[in-house]
């Protein structure tokens, strides 16, 4: 039916060529075709469309906060989790590290049932059978150091794992809002293929009313319908990826359903001296405190192997209780007795040696893998202090590029209204600008997550999102 009124319409018009009579055509024209163009690809929301031409239902869609975004993702990811399981571990290695400085006490009981009674010259030397209750009290009064040594480990260890769970929040703050850019990324580039699908449309109206009238060529018009089929498919193809996007930041906060986030407003304050940024990076560092950590426990693991050569003393308090039936002649019924053993082991096969130079080998080791992580934290500090300020002087030139390609696109489309350029001409026109617009919005979240990025660089990201 609107074929037919469409070739009805132009056909009263075909022998019209005044000025009015071809503006109500176009007119006509706008008001046939609109209801045929085809639904804006979106990722849900409130009169939304699901990528797919069809209409989503309308509905409320929450909106999730980057700040948000970050605590669900500390709360729910399975790596934060593990994390502070390693937390609990190192508390009961130090538990069981303090156990072995405690003195020790065992007790014991026994029952024996013998095959017979035997006397000798009237001496009953072997009852039917006898119980006895053994009591053991034994403390370590020196071993070289190695149970204090052993806790100091286990105590630094502990610190060290309290560490490692901030490291795991703080991973996970960055990996977090890495996709949380990636959504709107992806958001933003929906936005910029629905503008200029709406565009190639309006061309595609141009270039028919101008063919109707015989001011242009079909070709023109078949290249336009040709520019809207391929917009459609670049839409249909962004709002797969921003599904993509919104998937994986649903794997790091644990979302389920549907959502929209909110662009955040992150500022990079740059300080005036990198060398100090770099000097606060080593105070605040996650790894090169745990570098530090490592080092100390590699020093006290030499002073444990070296705790090995030196002799071992403790004492031990023991008491017994038997009783017979029948009871034998000599039958000692308690007995208490305290000893003072003194241990040196003199040939173990070399094997105190060979503990003491693989300390020393990791003491070493510690020390170069912290030298190495030094160096390592200066580029990386360097190099995300040097993306700010290359994001912030490229959004700067980014703008004016936009705002060209803006004012060329009007100044083209409507050239090409009246005829004076060809098809080709817009379409290059509306190239550019598409390209400046998604240049532009890259450029804006690269510069907000590389100050986000300089942050995890100096150490204070995760001090700084859940401020």
């Amino acid at each position: 039916m609107a074929g037919a009124s469409l070739k009805n319409t132009c056909s009263a018009f075909a022998g019209t060529p005044s000025f009015a009579a071809t503006a109500l055509f176009l007119f006509f024209l706008a008001v046939a075709l609109f209801p045929l163009s085809p639904l804006h690809a979106a990722e849900g929301g409130e009169g939304g469309h699901d990528g797919q031409g069809g209409q989503v239902e309308e509905g409320v869609t929450e909106t999730i906060s980057i700040e948000e975004a970050y605590n669900l993702a500390i709360v729910n990811h399975e790596a934060v989790r593990i994390a502070a399981e390693g937390v609990e571990q190192a508390r009961s290695d130090v538990g069981k590290a303090t156990s072995v400085m405690l003195p020790q006490v065992k007790a014991e009981g026994t029952y024996t049932k013998f095959s017979e009674e035997k006397n000798i010259s009237g001496f009953l030397l072997q009852p039917d059978n006898s119980t006895s209750v053994n009591l053991t009290v034994s403390q370590t009064l020196f071993s070289g150091g190695v149970e204090w040594n052993s806790r100091k480990a286990a105590k630094l260890f502990l610190q060290r794992s309290r560490e490692g769970l901030d490291a795991a929040r703080e991973d996970i703050v960055l990996d977090t809002a890495r996709a949380y850019f990636s959504v709107l990324r992806a958001a933003r580039d929906l936005e910029i293929k629905e503008a200029a699908l709406k565009r190639a449309e309006e061309r595609r109206r141009v270039a028919e009313g101008r063919y109707q009238v015989g001011d242009a060529v079909k070709s023109a018009l078949l290249r336009a319908e040709a520019e809207v089929a391929e917009a459609q498919a670049e839409l249909i193809g962004a709002g797969n990826n921003l599904k993509d996007a919104k998937n994986v930041l649903k794997r790091f906060t644990g979302i389920t359903g549907d959502y929209d986030v909110s662009d955040p407003e992150i500022e990079a304050p740059l300080p005036e001296d990198l060398d100090s940024l770099i000097q606060r990076a080593y105070d605040e560092r996650l790894d090169y405190s745990q570098g530090l950590i490592d080092r100390e426990m590699a020093d006290l693991g030499v002073s444990v192997a070296r705790g090995e050569f030196l002799p071992k003393l403790k004492v031990e308090g023991n008491y017994t209780r038997r009783d017979q039936d029948p009871a034998t002649t000599f039958l000692l019924k308690e007995s208490a007795s305290a000893s003072l053993v003194l241990s040196y082991p003199l040939f173990e096969g070399g094997l105190r040696k060979h503990e003491l130079y693989d300390a020393r080998s990791r003491l070493r080791e510690a020390e170069l893998r912290l030298t190495g992580l030094k160096k390592d934290i200066e580029v990386e500090v360097r190099e995300a202090y040097n993306n700010v300020v290359d994001a912030q002087a490229l959004i700067a030139a980014l703008k004016k590029r936009l705002s060209f390609a803006e004012e060329d696109y009007r100044m083209v489309f409507e050239q090409f209204k009246f005829g004076l350029v060809t098809t080709v001409d817009v379409i290059d026109s509306d190239t550019e600008l598409v390209s400046a617009e998604r240049t532009l919005a890259n450029a804006a979240y690269d510069l907000e997550l590389a100050a986000l990025e300089l942050e995890y660089a100096v150490g204070v990201l995760l001090e700084e999102a859940l401020k």
